[in-house]
């Protein structure tokens, strides 16, 4: 697995989700817990991970969607 993005935003997460999910791309959300603290803990965000394969394919998702100036994208 690699690091795709960090965020603290639950509404954009919810749909990046929902998008790597509609392209079949398995992912991992870890940090998830801060949400319950009302989305961001202490500047805490939230972790998007995938498969080292799907990597550059779900970048180009963010990307298509125009999300990527709204999260953190590792490259």
């Amino acid at each position: 697995m690699k690091d795709l993005l960090f965020t603290s935003n639950p509404v954009l997460l919810s749909r990046i989700s929902a998008i790597l999910e509609a392209e079949n791309i398995e992912f991992v959300v870890l940090g998830g817990v801060a949400s319950l603290f009302g989305g961001s803990f202490a500047g805490m965000s939230t972790r998007v991970m995938v498969e080292e394969s799907k990597f550059e394919r779900a970048i180009r998702l963010i990307r298509e969607n125009h999300l990527q100036d709204d999260v953190e994208l590792v490259q």
